[in-house]
C-alpha cells in the first residue's frame, strides 16, 4: 500500500517528458517569467478558435476590439502587438465607439456596458443595476440573464449605435432568445443610457444594423435592418416607415456617410432564374428607400461551370463608403479547361462597380503571397475566408479580419495581411499575444524538467512547452488529420523516459450535450484513438490497429473511437504497461501490452456507455464516470458511477448523490484515498438547477455530502499537493473557488472571472500557484488563492452571491 501510494503521489504531482536541447531561448520558470507575479496571465500559442466583430476606433486605428463565441472579449491599443482579455459575464455581441469621444466605447450582450477609459473599466447601463433583482446562470452552458424589477425588455443586444450628431442618443437592437417567438425590438435612450423606451418591433431573428438618420440630415431618425425587414424609426415618434429590402432575406448590413449622404450595403445569397441573377451585394444611397445591385464583375468572372459565387460578409469604411472589403467563400474560374475554386477577400474602391482580389486562396495556398498566417497556417494549413471584417471608420487602408482561428489585419489597403494572435519564433514555436480562444482539458507535467509540460486542447490538438510557457510547440506529427481536432488527455510513463500515451478524437467539446446533436457521434463520422510517443511528443505512432503475433491477429481498438481519457497502472510491468481508455458512447478499453492490443471491458455497465473519465485509487480500485447523455427529442439519459476491483473485468454500480445525473470529474485525497470529491453538472428542471455542485465522501463513495451549491456548474476539483485540506474548483459561473477546510467554507479566487472554467491544476513546482483550464480562454496561471480585492472589469455589477 505504501509503495503504491508513493507512485500515485508522483503521478498526482507530475508526468514525464524529455527536455528539449535544441531550444536556444533562456529557460525560465513560470514564477520568473510572469510579468505580474500577483495577478493572472494566459498561456498558450494564441488564437485557435473563432473570432468575430473587429471594431476599430475612429480616433486611433491601433485601438481595436474583437470578440469570440466563448465569452471572452479582447482589446488592443497597439495595433495587435498585444491584447488584453476582459469578461462581461457572457458572449459579447457588438462594440460601438462614441464618435464624439475617443475614450468612450460600448459593448453589448444581455446587457449594455460603457467604458470611458478605452475599455479598461466598464459600467452596466442597461438594465440599470438598481433595477436588477438577480442574475441567473441556467442550462448546460450556464446561460446568463439579468432579472429586473419592472420586466424591462430583455434579449441579446445584437447592435448598438451612438448618434454621431448627438451622443446622448443611443439605439440598441434586441434580438429574441432562440426559444422565443417574439420579434426584434429597437430601444432608444436620449439621456446617454439613463432611461430607455421601446421604439418599435421589427420582424426578424437578429438586428443586423442601425444606421443614423443624421447621415441624411435627419438627426432624430435611424434605419434599422434585420435579416428580413427594414424600418425607419424616430427617437421622438417611434416607427416612422416600413421600408423594403431588395431581396427576401439578407445576411449582413453595413454602411457609412459619403459626400452625398448615407450609404447602406447589404449582402445576400445569389441565385439565378434563367438569365436573371438575384442576390449578392446591394447598395442604397438613401438609407434604405431604394436599392441597386452592385455585384460588378463578380458573377460574370466567378461562375465557371455554372456555379454562382458565394460571399460571407462585408465591411464598409464609414467615412469613405465607396471602399468595401468582401469575404468570398466560393469563386470559380476556368483554368486549363477545368473549374478552379478560389476564396479569399475582395475589395472595391468605387462603390461596387468593380471588385478586385486582395487575398486569393486555392487548395490551401495563398496565391497572392501576401498573407502571413503564423503557426495556425503553418501547422494546420488553416485559411478561413473571414467570418467578420472591420474597416477603420476614418482610414480605408486599415481593415481587420477574423476567421475560425485568428485575427489578421492590413494597414496598406489590402496589399498585405498579417496575423495578430501570436509571436512566432525561428525554431517554429509560438506564444500568444493575449488573444486566446481555445478550450483545454489538462496540464501535464514532466517530472524530470519543471519547465516542460503539455496542454491538451480542442480544435488545435496538443501543444507543449520547453521553457515553462514562454513558447509553445505543436505536438501532432504522426497524428492523422482526422484525429487532430481534440486531444482530450495524455498519460506519461513515470519509468520510461520519453514514453507518452495520448487519446484523440474529431468530436470536440465533450461532454457538452450539444455534441450529441452534432451527428459526429453516429453514422461512422467519428474518428479517433490512442497514440504513443517514445521521444517526448515529437513523433506519435497510432495504436488502434492491433498486431499479428506468431501469425495470430490480436484485436485493436475500434476505428473511430471517441477517446476522452486514458489511465496508466503504474504497478504494471514497464515493458508491458496496463492502460485503460474511455471511449465515449462505447465504453472502456483495456490493454496489458502498452497499447498493442485492446479489449472492451464493459461487463456490468448498463444502457449508458458515455464513458468519460476514470480514477485509479491506491489499492487498485477503478472508478468510472459515465456522462449524462441525451437523444433527439431532448430525452435525458442519466450519467452514472461504477467501480471495479478486478482491473475492469467487471463493473459494479456506485450510488450517485441524490438528484445528481451528471458526474463530471472525481479526485481523491492521496493521504486518505477514501476521501473523494465529485464534481457535478446541474440539470435544469422547470427553471431550477439541480444536481450540480461538489460532493465529498469520507467512505469511498458509500455516502456523499454536498459541499458546494447544487445550482453551480462545477467542472472539476483539485486537491492541493502541498496541503490536502485545500481544495480548488472551477465553474461555468464566471468564478473559481478554494477551500482550506475540505469544502466546508469557500472563497472566490479574486481577479479570475472567465465565464466558462474547466479544470484547476495546482502547480507542483511553485507552491501557491495555480493553472485554470477553460472552455474557450486557454489556460490561466496565477496565485492559488487569487488576488483579494482585484478589479474584475465591471465597476457596478449588481451584488453577486459570491
Amino acid at each position: 500500500m505504501r509503495a503504491r501510494s508513493r507512485s500515485y503521489l508522483v503521478l498526482l504531482f507530475s508526468v514525464f517528458l524529455v527536455s528539449f536541447s535544441g531550444c536556444e531561448r533562456q529557460q525560465k520558470t513560470l514564477e520568473q517569467e510572469s510579468p505580474k507575479a500577483e495577478g493572472w496571465r494566459v498561456l498558450g500559442p494564441g488564437g485557435g478558435g473563432a473570432q468575430y466583430e473587429p471594431t476599430i476606433s475612429p480616433a486611433d486605428p491601433n485601438h481595436v476590439f474583437v470578440r469570440c463565441d466563448m465569452t471572452g472579449a479582447y482589446v488592443t491599443e497597439n495595433g495587435g502587438n498585444s491584447w488584453r482579455m476582459f469578461n462581461l459575464r457572457t458572449v459579447v455581441q457588438d462594440f460601438e465607439f462614441d464618435p464624439s469621444n475617443p475614450g468612450t466605447v460600448y459593448a453589448s450582450n444581455n446587457g449594455l456596458y460603457r467604458s470611458e477609459d478605452k475599455g479598461r473599466r466598464w459600467r452596466l447601463i442597461y438594465p440599470d443595476p438598481a433595477n436588477v433583482t438577480s442574475e441567473t446562470m441556467t442550462g448546460d452552458h450556464a446561460g446568463q440573464r439579468f432579472i429586473t424589477k419592472d420586466g424591462m425588455p430583455d434579449g441579446s443586444i445584437a447592435k448598438v449605435r451612438v448618434n454621431p450628431a448627438n451622443s446622448d442618443i443611443i439605439y440598441i437592437g434586441l434580438s429574441p432568445s432562440w426559444r422565443s417567438d417574439k420579434p426584434c425590438r429597437v430601444l432608444v435612450s436620449t439621456d446617454r443610457g439613463a432611461n430607455w423606451k421601446v421604439l418599435a418591433e421589427i420582424p426578424g431573428r437578429r438586428v443586423l444594423g442601425i444606421f443614423p438618420g443624421s447621415w441624411q440630415g435627419k438627426a432624430d431618425e435611424a434605419t434599422v435592418l434585420t435579416e428580413r425587414s427594414c424600418i425607419r424609426v424616430s427617437a421622438e415618434r417611434g416607427l416612422v416607415a416600413e421600408l423594403s429590402l431588395p431581396v427576401p432575406s439578407i445576411q449582413v448590413a453595413d454602411g457609412g456617410k459619403g459626400a452625398e449622404g448615407g450609404v447602406i450595403y447589404v449582402l445576400s445569397g445569389i441565385s439565378r432564374q434563367g438569365d436573371e441573377v438575384s442576390g449578392g451585394i446591394y447598395r442604397s444611397d438613401d438609407l434604405g428607400q431604394s436599392w441597386r445591385q452592385v455585384n460588378g464583375n463578380l458573377v460574370a468572372e466567378g461562375s465557371a461551370g455554372g456555379r454562382l459565387p458565394s460571399f460571407r460578409t462585408l465591411a464598409v469604411c464609414e467615412s469613405r463608403p465607396e471602399v468595401v472589403y468582401l469575404s468570398c467563400s466560393a469563386f470559380r474560374v476556368m483554368e486549363k479547361g477545368y473549374p478552379q475554386g478560389y476564396r479569399g477577400i475582395f475589395k472595391t474602391e468605387n462603390g461596387g462597380e468593380t471588385w478586385n482580389w486582395s487575398v486569393t486562396v486555392a487548395g490551401g495556398k495563398v496565391l497572392t503571397g501576401n498573407f502571413s498566417g503564423g503557426w495556425l497556417k503553418k501547422c494546420l494549413g488553416w485559411f478561413g475566408n473571414p467570418s467578420h471584417l472591420g474597416v477603420c471608420p476614418t482610414n480605408p487602408d486599415v481593415c481587420y479580419a477574423t476567421d475560425s482561428g485568428r485575427t489578421y489585419k492590413t494597414e496598406d489597403g489590402g496589399a498585405s495581411w498579417q496575423q495578430v494572435i501570436s509571436e512566432d519564433f525561428p525554431d517554429g514555436s509560438a506564444t500568444s499575444r493575449g488573444l486566446d480562444v481555445t478550450t483545454n482539458y489538462g496540464i501535464h507535467f514532466d517530472p524530470f524538467d519543471k519547465n516542460h509540460f503539455f496542454i491538451t486542447y480542442t480544435d488545435i490538438g496538443l501543444f507543449h512547452t520547453f521553457d515553462s510557457g514562454k513558447s509553445w510547440n505543436h505536438s501532432i506529427t504522426g497524428i492523422p488529420r482526422q484525429w487532430r481536432n481534440t486531444c482530450y488527455w495524455l498519460e506519461f510513463d513515470p519509468a520510461a523516459r520519453g514514453r507518452i500515451w495520448a487519446c484523440w478524437s474529431n468530436v470536440h467539446d465533450l461532454p457538452r450535450p450539444k455534441m450529441f446533436r452534432s451527428g459526429n457521434l453516429v453514422n461512422g463520422r467519428q474518428q479517433g484513438g490512442v497514440s504513443v510517443s517514445g521521444d517526448g511528443g515529437r513523433w506519435w505512432t497510432l495504436l488502434h490497429k492491433g498486431v499479428t503475433i506468431n501469425g495470430e491477429y490480436r484485436k485493436g481498438m475500434r476505428l473511430g473511437a471517441v477517446c476522452t481519457h486514458i489511465l496508466l497502472d503504474p504497478e504494471s510491468p514497464v515493458e508491458s504497461r496496463t492502460l485503460y481508455v474511455c471511449d465515449f458512447g462505447y465504453g472502456v478499453w483495456k490493454t496489458v501490452d502498452g497499447g498493442q492490443t485492446w479489449e472492451v471491458k464493459n461487463k456490468g455497465l448498463k444502457t449508458n456507455f458515455n464513458a468519460w473519465r476514470m480514477a485509479l485509487l491506491p489499492g487498485g480500485r477503478l472508478i468510472l464516470l459515465v456522462a449524462r447523455g441525451g437523444v433527439e427529442g431532448r430525452e435525458v439519459i442519466p450519467g452514472a458511477l461504477y467501480f471495479s476491483n478486478d482491473g475492469a473485468e467487471s463493473w459494479q454500480p456506485m450510488a450517485l448523490p441524490e438528484r445528481v445525473t451528471a458526474p463530471n470529474d472525481l479526485v481523491f485525497d492521496p493521504t486518505e484515498p477514501k476521501r473523494m470529491y465529485l464534481s457535478c453538472w446541474p440539470l435544469n428542471v422547470k427553471g431550477e438547477e439541480i444536481g450540480g455542485g461538489l460532493y465529498r465522501t469520507e467512505d469511498g463513495g458509500k455516502s456523499w455530502k454536498q459541499v458546494f451549491s447544487e445550482d453551480m456548474h462545477v467542472y472539476a476539483a483539485a486537491v492541493d499537493p502541498f496541503d490536502p485540506n485545500t481544495i480548488y474548483i472551477n465553474t461555468f459561473n464566471s468564478a473559481a473557488f478554494h477551500s482550506d477546510d475540505r469544502g466546508e467554507n469557500w472563497q472566490r479566487l479574486g481577479g479570475y472571472n472567465f465565464k466558462w472554467g474547466h479544470r484547476p491544476v495546482p502547480d507542483p513546482h511553485n507552491q501557491g500557484k495555480l493553472f485554470l483550464t477553460s472552455f474557450g480562454g486557454s489556460v490561466f496561471y496565477g496565485p492559488a488563492k487569487g488576488v483579494p480585492g482585484a478589479f474584475e472589469d465591471i465597476d457596478n455589477l449588481p451584488a453577486q452571491r459570491w
